[in-house]
């Protein structure tokens, strides 16, 4: 599961999101940014594959994160589970992932089940509205910052709402350092002085949109 890549992919998000973020980025990185949004480019999927923060951008990804086996320390496990960690990049089926799944394992005496029921959608359009509501949201708060949109890899409430027709968008209103969050960990926080800031932030941003 670890060496096997699921294909490239793109949609009006991503492409939007990375041709905006390559001049930021620079470098080798940028550049491959560029060509996979206008181009689909393999070597720039590649390129990007390798990085964690943009592996997620490109294509679905499917990684063991638990291991249980056995049942004594002196016996040899009779049976082995593993947990595997999917993001599916919008608009793929689950059951399809699955069945890749099965492929690439290839044991016949190996089970592939998903837990928890899980949701598929396509992703939300972009629209004009919410960027311009986030924009003047954000530029009230901090004047020049710039505003692009992105594609979260991990999962929200909001694949429930977009499964029904309903498009949903995440606003991030915490402004941090990335190695100041640790997502998940045992550690993870958030500035305290962050937390009223963004609620005046996601305020304003309802105001707009609600009008």
């Amino acid at each position: 599961i670890a060496a096997y890549e699921f294909p490239a992919m793109r949609n009006e998000l991503t492409q939007a999101s990375l041709a905006l973020s390559a001049d930021r980025i620079g470098g080798e990185v940028g550049q491959a940014m560029r060509r996979f949004a206008e181009t689909g480019d393999p070597a720039a999927a590649k390129i990007l594959s390798s990085r964690p923060e943009f592996v997620g951008q490109v294509r679905t990804t499917c990684v063991a994160t638990m291991a249980q086996a056995g049942h004594a320390l002196n016996a040899l496990p009779q049976s082995a589970k593993v947990s595997v960690n999917c993001r599916i990049f919008p608009g793929v089926p689950i059951e399809d992932v699955k069945a890749q799944l099965v492929k690439v394992v290839n044991d016949p005496s190996a089970t592939v089940t998903t837990l928890n029921d899980p949701t598929g959608s396509d992703a939300s359009p972009l629209r004009a509205d919410v960027m311009d509501a986030v924009r003047d949201a954000v530029s009230a708060r901090a004047p020049g910052i710039a505003i692009m949109p992105g594609m979260s890899a991990g999962a929200t409430d909001s694949v429930h709402f977009r499964a029904l027709g309903v498009p949903s968008y995440g606003v991030s209103s915490l402004f941090m350092r990335a190695e100041d969050g640790f997502a998940h960990g045992l550690n993870e926080r958030v500035p305290v002085a962050g937390i009223r800031e963004s609620l005046e932030q996601w305020d304003r941003v309802l105001r707009a949109l609600a009008r």
